[in-house]
């Protein structure tokens, strides 16, 4: 028993191992609960993984069936089903709010259907990382055509500062042109046509410009262009031909080449048809009746759009008797564009008894604002005020909650040269957030047709202060209060400072020099109009001109203000700018 107890002993001693009696460390019990809490910590972090990875594949899933949706309504939006494209894009961000695919498409499909929300979604488009040039492009684009031209500037400035691309430079033209710098706008467009000597649309965007300028040498330089691009094949053949057919001082040679164009033309449509009998007429005056006879035999039953632009054509013809004989009223009443032309033709005709009697029938649908509107202009026509006062004023309450028909009835005020219900309709417009920068220039228009300077500041006042950010809007604000010789010399340093931040814009100059003026200091005046490179006066704003023609004079340089004065047609001045030029001995 000894020698197995020592041999035990000794057997431990050489296993390292001690009697578990006499061994010292943490019970056994204690091991199993640190076993346990590593287990349980490494089976929650186990869980926490699986979770994150389950997150992360939801996410992930739904971001793909997103992108699904977002490609779905692409193709359905190049195949033109809006609707369903509407429903997918509706998937795809409610599915993952900042897809970039779906909001892109959003933004698009919004634009081309003229949506209001076109700007909320091109603005989280630009957010975005993905965000391309092409993307800002198609934004400045939309923003051009809604008339947002101060957003549409902070888009475009930035892109012009980075080699900018022809969509770039064919934005700028467009911009340039509805902020009135004409001169600016031909010099984006012809830099445009050096950048791309091939692409037509640049080409065919400087010859339109040309084109409605009055020297003769830009007319040529047009007509030039738009000969060139009708010669070939491609995209902008046919708007070319259209637009030569439409050109001023086409000698007899061009006309008939013109026509010959046309009657070319296919697929055939009524537009090219109603254009080349246009330059029938100009050709073969004597043969009008026959040619206006033969267009009726065309178009006379065709669909409904190519009768209505049919009536109107005649209408522009002065054809009223034809219009009437042609579209007798049982017709007319088919179709409410087509019941217009004929009540067009009537008024022509100044037959008020007959518009009386047409408007009383129970048969017409015309939205009751639209009757109205007519009723009016009939009492107007008759001299008959205070009746014409009482309908412009129905119309409006009829179209009071519905700002399309308000628009409605204000174009048709402006064009009837009711200038009191315009205004009024135009302010009533005013108060739907997303028609009012169209409304406040309306009323800036007609004001300016009246030469009410007052009230087109007024209306401008409200413009700016709805785009405090808006570098246009401030600068037509102290030009027209400088021109009421309101606020001189607050108005000058905001002049001042837009013409620091924007050197190259021509406006900025002229409303600086103008201020200049009100000031009795003639030298500032004309060194506003110091620039690198010669101004074209010819191309400029007759209100630009009037305002350098005032510098020249209070500076002694008669002669050279005579040679402006010459180019000034005195009927797009208001009197404010008309008493520039004719304060002075000489040109009274």
């Amino acid at each position: 028993m000894v020698a197995r107890g020592c041999s035990f002993s000794i057997l431990q001693e050489m296993s390292g191992t001690e009697n578990p009696k006499d061994a010292v460390g943490p019970p056994r019990s204690l091991v199993r609960k640190k076993r346990r809490r590593r287990w349980r910590i490494l089976i929650a972090a186990g869980l926490l993984l699986l979770a994150a990875v389950g997150v992360a594949s939801y996410y992930w899933i739904k971001s793909n069936r997103a992108e699904r949706f977002a490609a779905a309504g692409d193709a359905l939006l190049a195949a033109d089903k809006w609707n369903d494209a509407a429903v997918q894009y509706r998937v795809a961000l409610q599915l993952d709010p900042s897809n970039y695919h779906g909001l892109r498409g959003a933004a698009r499909l919004a634009t081309t259907a003229d949506r209001p929300e076109s700007l909320g979604l091109w603005q989280k488009v630009l957010t975005l990382p993905q965000c391309t040039t092409r993307d800002r492009q198609d934004y400045a684009d939309m923003l051009i055509k809604t008339n947002r031209l101060n957003l549409a500037e902070r888009v475009i400035d930035p892109l012009l500062k980075d080699n900018p691309d022809t969509k770039t430079l064919q934005l700028a033209t467009r911009y340039s042109k509805k902020i009135g710098d004409i001169v600016k706008a031909i010099e984006y467009a012809r830099i445009a046509t050096k950048r791309a000597p091939d692409d037509d649309a640049p080409r065919f965007q400087l010859a339109e410009l040309l084109a409605e300028s009055t020297e003769t040498s830009d007319q040529a330089e047009a007509h030039k262009i738009l000969w060139e691009l009708a010669a070939k094949p491609g995209l902008y053949k046919k708007a070319a031909v259209e637009a030569l057919a439409t050109a001023p001082q086409l000698t007899t040679d061009e006309r008939n080449r013109v026509l010959q164009e046309l009657t070319a033309l296919a697929p055939k449509n009524i537009k090219d048809d109603l254009l080349a009998a246009d330059l029938r007429v100009q050709l073969h005056p004597d043969d009008a009746a026959r040619i206006y006879r033969e267009a009726i035999e065309r178009w006379g039953n065709g669909q409904t759009q190519e009768v209505v632009d049919l009536a109107r054509w005649l209408n522009a013809h002065q054809q009223a008797e034809l219009v009437l004989s042609t579209f007798p009223i049982e017709r007319a009443l088919e179709d409410n564009q087509l019941l217009l032309a004929r009540l067009d033709a009537l008024a022509s005709l100044q037959r008020w008894n007959d518009i009386d009697d047409v408007l009383s029938r129970s048969d017409v649908t015309l939205d009751p604002s639209v009757i109205e509107s007519f009723r009016a202009r009939t009492a107007q026509e008759r001299n008959a005020v205070l009746d014409a006062e009482v309908h412009w004023n129905h119309s409006i309450s009829l179209a009071g909650t519905d700002p399309y028909k308000l628009g409605f009835v204000a174009n048709f005020a402006e064009q009837s040269r009711a200038t009191a219900a315009a205004l009024k309709a135009y302010e009533q417009l005013a108060r739907f957030p997303e028609h009012a920068d169209l409304a406040y220039r309306g009323i800036q228009r007609v004001s300016q047709k009246s030469g009410e300077t007052t009230a087109q500041r007024a209306a401008m006042s409200k413009i700016s202060a709805r785009s405090p950010d808006d570098p246009n809007a401030a600068d037509q604000l102290a030009y027209l209060s400088l021109l009421l010789g309101e606020d001189v010399d607050k108005n000058l340093a905001i002049a001042k400072k837009l013409t620091e931040q924007y050197p190259n814009r021509l406006s900025y100059r002229v409303t600086t020099a103008l201020g200049y003026l009100r000031q009795h200091d003639p030298a500032s005046a004309l060194a506003q109009f110091k620039a690198p490179a010669p101004i074209d006066w010819k191309r400029t704003l007759p209100a630009w001109r009037a305002v350098y023609a005032a510098a020249l004079f209070a500076s002694d340089r008669n002669e050279e203000a005579r040679d402006i004065i010459a180019t000034i047609p005195r009927d797009r001045l208001s009197p404010q700018e008309r008493e520039l030029i004719e304060s002075t001995p000489e040109t009274k």
